[in-house]
């Protein structure tokens, strides 16, 4: 993205592309509104810019990168609201069958939703904001609930309800703000995303300590300690008498664990590795111009590297890594698929602050047998 965007920027700017730009400049003029005109110089750039076959297989990837994209929001927006808001609503749980069909419907919904919102709403931010507002209407809230639900013992359900309410309804009104008020309005949507974040984050903790009235039990709910187990394929993979290998204090940080291959590990720790080195190249860089500005020469040369050389060499090595690993994936997946053992009772459903599913596998074969009857 980067690369495209200094060729378009190159190509719109630079003197010697100034005959083959001319009626890049014209369609961009043409356009009346100035924020939706400054949007689209890049798009009308490159439209010029690229040759016919290069222009076909960039749309071809955006589409199959909509496609994917958009598939997967469908599928995680309307599973979240079933799961996380419509079943614990409801005093009855969903049967298998009544289960997959409120998850359509609710898919159904959500396509709805966006096909409206995409109609009716007027474009005012830069999209890397826009990005960030939207996020923040889910991760401004929800992001709080559950960070603070799988570690923090004295989270509770009312502070999770206000955090989710008070993130998402900020950052609804950030976005409504800005379609009235435009650019009068006080903060862009990184700012919004912001301020939505970390007020959720407050009033989780907040309300949480209001309303607890004892410490959670985290190691129920998480399976550790006494109430580890090992059930289904897990039990199939271990071996009778076989004691778990020692982790280091690397080892835990990262998150390895008994299901982590020699490869896995080479794997998750070089991306580890990876995130660390930047964190610490943005520490670093941001530090020293605080004390002694880089002149533009020295940015230029930084993003040329950082933005897309790197990206580049990095493209390279996952289009093959990934093309492969993927096939040799699938067919795991479908294989494994094939000897599947589906337990309908494991829909997300709890029960005394227990998976529903647990609760049956802990009572007696008779008792059991009934329970999956009803």
């Amino acid at each position: 993205m980067t690369l495209l965007a200094v060729c378009a920027v190159t190509f719109l700017q630079h003197p010697d592309f100034s005959a083959q730009a001319a009626p890049a400049h014209q369609e961009i003029a043409s356009v009346s509104d100035p924020q939706v005109q400054k949007q689209m110089e890049i798009p009308i750039a490159l439209s010029h810019l690229l040759p016919i076959g290069i222009k076909g297989l960039l749309c071809a990837v955006l589409l199959m990168g909509i496609f994917g994209g958009d598939s997967t929001h469908l599928h995680s927006w309307s599973s979240i609201f079933v799961q996380d808001v419509l079943v614990p609503l409801r005093k009855k749980p969903f049967g298998p069958k009544e289960h997959i069909k409120v998850l359509r419907l609710s898919v159904i919904g959500v396509a709805l939703f966006a096909f409206l919102f995409g109609i009716l709403f007027q474009q005012t931010e830069y999209i890397v904001m826009w990005w960030q507002v939207t996020m923040a209407i889910y991760v401004g809230g929800a992001g709080a609930c559950i960070i603070g639900g799988l570690y923090w013992k004295k989270g509770t359900t009312a502070g999770a309800w206000t955090a989710l309410l008070a993130g998402s309804g900020l950052a609804v009104g950030g976005i409504l703000a800005r379609q009235v008020y435009g650019e009068h309005f006080p903060l862009n949507g990184v700012q919004i995303s912001f301020c939505a974040t970390l007020t959720a984050i407050i009033l989780y903790i907040i309300i949480s300590v209001i309303t607890c009235r004892g410490d959670f039990n985290m190691d129920q709910m998480l399976h550790r300690g006494k109430y580890a187990k090992i059930t289904g394929d897990m039990a199939q993979q271990k071996s009778p008498g076989r004691l778990p290998k020692r982790k280091g204090k690397w080892g835990k940080l990262i998150g390895f664990d008994e299901n982590f291959s020699t490869g896995d590990k080479w794997i998750a720790g070089g991306l580890f590795c990876w995130s660390m080195f930047w964190s610490g190249t943005f520490a670093v860089c941001t530090i020293w111009n605080l004390v002694s500005p880089w002149p533009e020469s020295w940015w230029s040369n930084y993003w040329h590297v950082a933005g897309i050389g790197v990206p580049i060499l990095i493209s390279f090595i996952t289009a093959i890594w990934f093309t492969w690993g993927g096939i040799l994936d699938i067919r795991k997946l479908f294989r494994r698929l094939e000897s599947q053992k589906v337990n309908h009772l494991d829909d997300g459903t709890v029960v005394g602050h227990q998976n529903l599913e647990e609760l049956i596998l802990e009572k007696p074969l008779e008792e059991r047998s009934s329970c999956s009857r009803t």
